[in-house]
């Protein structure tokens, strides 16, 4: 959230945050014949935005129509280059079987997009759900300090996603693909 508030605030990107199972579950209900609303009209701003940020990725039952329509929202935005920034509490895994990993919970046509378009960042730190009833922010920021609190960047990290982390600094921009690169 807060890299999308500076896009937006900062930078003047147009920016949109949404919890993917919420909205799966907005574009099938264009489908229902009740209500008034087209998936295109759903489906656009998502497109659209300069940055996305789809949070909980994975976290839907895997089905044929969800693949589908989150490979559409993927491939469109990594077609335009738009930056999306996809946040999942399924981690990658060496196997490739586990039921837990990112990989089988998307799917490999998914994972290989989002291998392609993304830098891997895993974050440490105190979960805030967690903590105790009568905590304040100190005891978060103590709590997430003893669990070194820092993001952890995967050894396949490009130089330059780990200098933009070091100086703070964000670039809207996606080159694009790897292709031809080492």
């Amino acid at each position: 959230m807060a890299l999308l508030r500076h896009a937006v605030e900062e930078k003047g990107a147009t920016g949109l945050f949404c919890d993917v199972p919420e909205l799966l579950k907005t574009i099938r209900n264009t489908y229902n014949p009740v209500m008034k609303t087209a998936e295109i009209e759903v489906l656009k701003p998502v497109m659209e935005a300069d940055l996305l940020v789809l949070d909980d990725l994975g976290k839907e039952r895997t089905t044929e129509w969800v693949e589908e329509t989150l490979n559409l929202v993927v491939n469109t935005r990594y077609n335009q280059r738009r930056t999306t920034i996809f946040t999942s509490n399924f981690e990658e895994t060496e196997d490739k079987t586990d039921p837990d990993s990112l990989l089988v919970r998307v799917g490999f046509r998914m994972h290989s997009r989002l291998y392609e378009m993304c830098e891997f960042v895993e974050f440490e730190g105190a979960d805030y759900r967690h903590r105790p009833t009568n905590a304040g922010p100190d005891d978060l920021l103590a709590m997430w300090k003893m669990n070194r609190g820092k993001p952890r960047l995967p050894s396949r990290a490009s130089a330059q996603m780990k200098a933009h982390l070091r100086d703070g600094k964000a670039d809207l921009r996606w080159p694009g693909g790897r292709a031809g690169t080492k």
